[in-house]
């Protein structure tokens, strides 16, 4: 199974004006002299502008053994003998209350919670009623990545 995610045209936009903000906050914090408490707030802004972008999923691939999740800068590999692994559907998991993280702009990404199934950390860009719920061996807490199945 691959799964390329998909992401909105006014994501697309929002994501390219938010790295022109950041932009300008770099150039600030080359020009600004000193430790300085605007300086602070500068690098604050940065970082905050940064990490959503850079760790936006852009594809999942399932080999049977390994689930792979790809973002811009990383890759993260969840192996079936360290994860259990299974699809789960029928679910609106991006209802639930998001405890941290980021509850819709770039995705639904973070720790969320929910009555009946406690927290669970999540990841989708859309919702697709597909879910693969991978969890830790002997852990408590899930990740569920949405994807959409393909059609044969």
């Amino acid at each position: 199974m691959h799964y390329t995610f998909r992401y909105s045209t006014f994501v697309k936009v929002i994501t390219f004006i938010g790295l022109w903000a950041l932009a300008l906050i770099l150039y600030l914090l080359v020009t600004v002299d000193g430790l300085s408490s605007f300086a602070f707030v500068l690098w604050a802004g940065a970082l905050g502008l940064i990490y959503p972008p850079l760790s936006m999923p852009r594809s999942i691939e399932d080999d049977g053994e390994t689930v792979v999740l790809r973002r811009l800068l990383w890759t993260k590999r969840y192996s079936r003998t360290t994860y259990d692994i299974s699809e789960v559907s029928g679910m609106e998991l991006t209802k639930s209350y998001a405890i941290v993280g980021s509850p819709g702009y770039f995705c639904y990404r973070g720790l969320f919670y929910r009555s009946k199934m406690g927290f669970f950390n999540l990841v989708a860009t859309e919702e697709t009623g597909h879910y693969l719920r991978i969890q830790r061996k002997g852990s408590k807490r899930p990740l569920y990545i949405a994807y959409r199945p393909t059609q044969s």
